[in-house]
């Protein structure tokens, strides 16, 4: 997910895309890595070098660091360079001033887009969830390895007889337990991409109680409709895939034409995870459960983005206060509650 963008000069773009080929290039004859294929690498890459190319127009030089960006059979790839604004033939000042008139000057074309920064947060949740599972997981090989039993799923994974016992907490901790080195591989890794953006835009404490949110409600649909045990983040995952185009779509205005775009790839993402659950052993009763708790808490209680003032003093303003964020947290938390406790009477 990108950042919104408001007019530029078609040259921003040109020397944008020049700055994209030249990374590209350098690790290309580096690393013997083609990353054009990689949609997540040429994501962070873009961004980069948009960024790269706002700095080169207030000042001499620019910064790309993109540690970990991708991977071969050697190991992870990094990236680090300096770009001098020489190097692209850029006046001072070109990123900025009549790049952002309406009106172009003579002889040039009409404008193009550039990009306005959301607040950079520090992705801190995103960061303690994945330190939690991480420990969680060492447990989980510990005690299989001291007791020959894992103790910690034993305890907290989602059975439904145990639930109907009144071991009501395995509605909430299967989200964080995993059932192999693969599995808590993938998830951490896709919360790791998904939730730094996500919490970039929700803020650390809306965004936490997304991720619980839609975790309890893709246990409480396994609960409801499957049998057989399960554990796994996954659940919250989908829910924040769920809240990502949620938020793309509510914002559409700020994204212009990548709007379509991305709303259109998170929902490819979504399908193709939803037949890869089709596979035995994995749990898409859990999955749908995550996506419909994510649209729900994403669509009334999620960031709410208006444009204020004029270029070039813009401002992003979220006109949802987080205070509406958790009364709409309580309310699903009750629903989940009382829906839990009419299938654990009915069943009981």
């Amino acid at each position: 997910m990108t950042d919104p963008s408001l007019p530029v000069s078609p040259s921003s773009r040109a020397s944008t895309d020049q700055i994209v080929s030249r990374v590209l290039s350098e690790i290309q004859k580096k690393y013997d890595l083609d990353l054009s294929s990689d949609p997540a690498a040429m994501q962070r890459i873009r961004e980069a070098a948009e960024k790269a190319f706002l700095e080169l127009g207030v000042s001499s030089e620019a910064v790309i660091n993109l540690p970990y960006i991708s991977a071969n059979r050697a190991g992870p790839i990094h990236y680090r360079r300096r770009f001098q604004r020489e190097e692209f033939g850029l006046a001072p000042g070109s990123a900025q001033g009549r790049s952002f008139s309406d009106d172009p000057g003579p002889g040039e074309a009409a404008p193009r887009r550039i990009r306005v920064q959301f607040p950079e947060r520090s992705p801190v949740v995103t960061i303690s969830l994945m330190v939690i599972m991480g420990i969680l997981y060492l447990l989980q090989m510990l005690t299989s390895y001291l007791f020959q039993q894992d103790l910690p799923a034993a305890l907290g994974m989602k059975i439904n007889q145990a639930i109907l016992d009144g071991q009501y907490w395995r509605l909430v901790t299967p989200m964080f337990l995993h059932g192999s080195l693969l599995h808590i591989g993938f998830n951490v890794y896709a919360l790791y991409i998904l939730g730094r953006p996500v919490e970039r835009y929700f803020g650390h404490l809306r965004y936490l109680g997304l991720f619980l949110l839609s975790g309890i409600t893709g246990n409480l649909f396994s609960f409801l409709f499957t049998s057989s045990p399960s554990l796994g983040s996954s659940t919250a995952i989908f829910g924040l895939l769920a809240a990502e185009g949620v938020f793309i779509y509510q914002n559409r205005e700020l994204f212009g034409e990548r709007f379509s775009t991305a709303l259109r790839q998170i929902i490819q993402v979504a399908l193709i995870n939803f037949l890869i659950g089709l596979s035995p052993g994995i749990d898409n009763w859990g999955h749908l459960g995550g996506l419909v708790g994510g649209i729900i808490f994403a669509w009334f209680g999620g960031p709410n983005i208006k444009l204020q003032g004029s270029p070039p003093d813009l401002k992003l303003t979220d006109t949802r206060p987080e205070s509406r964020s958790w009364l709409v947290f309580i309310g699903q938390l009750i629903l989940l509650a009382a829906l839990a406790g009419w299938a654990i009477t009915v069943r009981g």
